[in-house]
């Protein structure tokens, strides 16, 4: 028995090792494609900041912190900077507040409560080059639509101080459909009871808003108000990159467009990268 007992215990060793590895092995093909297209370029692109580049962006001196001392001393950055926040902190709070308040209001189902909710909703349906054409057009300076309604003679996406302006009302026109729906799900999810008791004690609709519905959904809004910021600091100005060519350039330089013009058209590699790390 005793002989028997030794020459098993080896062989249950080993699968269990095996079987607590597993795991592992599985994530492997996932860890492989992480360090390729998002750890290695990140690192490459610190080692390539602290270096000056030629114009097909090889390393040819090694400078230190020069690029970044470099970046901060240009105006445009600065501007890119402010012209981010600004961008990032008034349209993603105000797209979700209207989206709130469209929500609310849709809250109750009726007989044709599915027609404006589609209508709501229809925004997420048009295509970002598509929108970037129509708001071209709705506030062309000559034959926009907006200045002739309102009698104004305003040049908005060429304008100095209505670039952003008019970007931010394109952003949250194009946003808020998506955010209407997450919003719907989460009032049409408050307890029915609730709601009733706060009726019960003379509630009106306005008090259920701000006391009874808002609470309760407190937390999809943070959520939401996270992952917004966190898309649109990373990814969000597929719009500005479309309408460039017809935007105020220093009233519409993002992060994104300023890293795409010094590294893509100005082959200023070392300033992009730089910009990139930041």
């Amino acid at each position: 028995m005793k002989v028997n007992s030794i020459a098993v215990t080896p062989t249950k060793k080993k699968k269990s090792i095996l079987k607590k590895a597993e795991p592992y092995f599985y994530l492997i093909p996932a860890l492989g494609l992480m360090v390729t297209f998002t750890y290695f370029p990140f690192a490459k692109t610190i080692v390539t900041s602290t270096f000056l580049t030629n114009a097909t962006g090889k390393a040819v001196e090694f400078i230190g912190a020069e690029n970044y001392v470099n970046l901060f001393h240009d105006p445009t950055f600065i501007r890119s900077i402010i012209n981010t926040f600004i961008y990032t902190f008034i349209q993603v709070p105000i797209t979700i507040a209207l989206a709130f308040f469209m929500a609310f209001l849709a809250s109750k189902k009726r007989k044709f409560s599915g027609i404006y909710e589609l209508l709501f909703a229809f925004p997420m349906a048009v295509s970002m080059s598509v929108a970037a054409l129509i708001f071209k057009l709705l506030l062309n300076p000559q034959i926009g639509a907006f200045n002739h309604i309102f009698n104004l003679d305003c040049l908005w996406f060429n304008g100095e101080n209505t670039a952003m302006p008019a970007l931010i009302f394109l952003g949250i026109w194009l946003g808020i459909g998506m955010d209407f729906l997450f919003l719907l799900s989460a009032v049409r999810g408050v307890s029915d009871d609730l709601i009733e008791a706060a009726r019960i004690d003379g509630a009106g609709r306005w008090r259920l808003m701000w006391h009874i519905t808002l609470p309760a959904i407190r937390g999809t809004i943070v959520i939401m108000l996270i992952l917004k910021v966190g898309s649109i600091l990373n990814t969000g100005y597929e719009q500005i990159f479309l309408m460039q060519n017809d935007l105020n350039y220093t009233a519409s330089e993002v992060f994104d467009t300023y890293i795409y013009n010094k590294g893509i058209k100005l082959a200023q590699y070392s300033m992009a990268t730089a910009a990139g790390v930041f």
